[in-house]
């Protein structure tokens, strides 16, 4: 047997070439399979509509306002007021009554008026009655005073209320929420679901403390 004796050199060139073709075959099927293989579909992502969050509207919250301050209840003993020598309270019987006197007229009704005391002519003198509603004076009595209610001045004296009428003063309702710190004698308490009420001339009052005073403050009439 013949030993095939080559030089290293033409081994060497041989291999070479060798791995050479084989890399070029191998590169070339890849390419092959790459060029003609069915591309893949790609599905798009759906996109999903964001949905709006609802605005739900925000109720404003009502705010209570009371026209007049509100005095928690506070009792204290009822002490009639006296507001002076000529003031007397209703029912009161004089048999004369004083110079200043006047005649007032209301709705065809006549009154004798006297330092801030209204009286109804009886058969042997005169008694004291409620300021009739709607009555006017020129000059209030002396020791009335002035009460500020909702931007609005009144004069209060003996039980009784005022306005300014022009020149003049009218008696007028009593307003509800006004405050005053005196009752006159004639007064009467009386309990209404376990809390006392003070009651003049159909009015009715609540017992309060104002800047640590007792007061009064007129209330709805209670049933």
């Amino acid at each position: 047997m013949k030993t095939l004796n080559l030089p290293l050199k033409q081994i060497l060139f041989t291999a070479g070439l060798s791995i050479c073709f084989f890399a070029g075959f191998n590169n070339e099927v890849q390419a092959q399979r790459f060029r003609y293989a069915r591309p893949v579909a790609v599905r798009p992502v759906p996109v999903v509509p964001v949905r709006p969050v609802p605005v739900v509207p925000v109720r404003p919250v009502p705010v209570v306002v009371h026209p007049v301050p509100v005095y928690p209840y506070f009792y204290h003993p009822f002490v009639p007021y006296v507001w002076g020598p000529y003031w007397h309270p209703v029912g009161f019987f004089v048999a004369t009554l004083t110079t200043a006197a006047i005649i007032i007229t209301v709705e065809n009704s006549t009154y004798h008026y006297d330092n801030g005391v209204y009286y109804e002519k009886v058969d042997d003198g005169y008694k004291a009655v409620p300021a009739p509603i709607g009555a006017t004076i020129d000059k209030l009595p002396s020791g009335y005073t002035k009460i500020v209610l909702n931007d609005s001045d009144y004069y209060y004296y003996g039980g009784d209320y005022y306005v300014k009428d022009g020149s003049k003063y009218k008696v007028v309702k009593a307003p509800n929420g006004i405050i005053v710190p005196k009752l006159p004698e004639g007064a009467k308490e009386e309990t209404i679901d376990g809390q006392k009420y003070v009651i003049y001339n159909g009015v009715y009052y609540q017992p309060i403390s104002k800047d640590g005073e007792d007061a009064y403050v007129v209330v709805e009439k209670k049933k």
